[in-house]
Formats: C-alpha cells, structure tokens, sequence
C-alpha cells in the first residue's frame, strides 16, 4: 500500500534531521514535490505503510506538528484501497 503524505516545509525539515542520511526515509523526505498551497510551502510524498510508521513514530518523539497529518495520510489510504489489496 502506498501512502501518500504532505507535510510543511518546518516538519519535513525537522523529520530530516533525524534521520541519517542514508537512511530511506531522509531520501525519500529529501525528494519530496514542492509545491506552494495560500502561500504556505507543502511537500508531499509517497512511501509504503512501514514507512509512514516509522515517520509517524519518530514524529511523536520530535515533530508533534507532523503527527496528525502523518495520520490521516495512513486513514484515508486505508479507507481508498480495496479490502482485498491490504496487508
């Protein structure tokens, strides 16, 4: 399942610095779209479910801002795919 996540440019910087850089996640952060919604820079991004836990996790620890948007990525992809497709 890919999960499709957009986070601000604060919380996708500060996710960054905590991770290494070798790490999937800092590339998969690093590659992040850019793009510009009412003035506010939002990064969006796909990864899969383990993933989006591991950020999610790490976001409890050190970004509170990115939790609830990190969330509701793995609801709604949840909710979008076929029962049959989930893990």
């Amino acid at each position: 399942m890919q999960i499709q996540i957009e986070l601000t440019e604060e919380s996708r910087e500060l996710l960054m610095r905590h991770f290494k850089e070798s790490a999937s996640l800092h590339e998969v952060l690093a590659h992040a779209q850019r793009n510009e919604l009412a003035g506010v820079t939002v990064y969006s991004f796909e990864c899969d479910l383990r993933q989006a836990t591991q950020l999610l996790e790490m976001a409890r620890g050190h970004c509170p801002p990115a939790v609830k948007d990190i969330e509701h990525a793995i609801f709604a992809a949840r909710r979008v795919e076929p029962p049959f497709l989930r893990n």
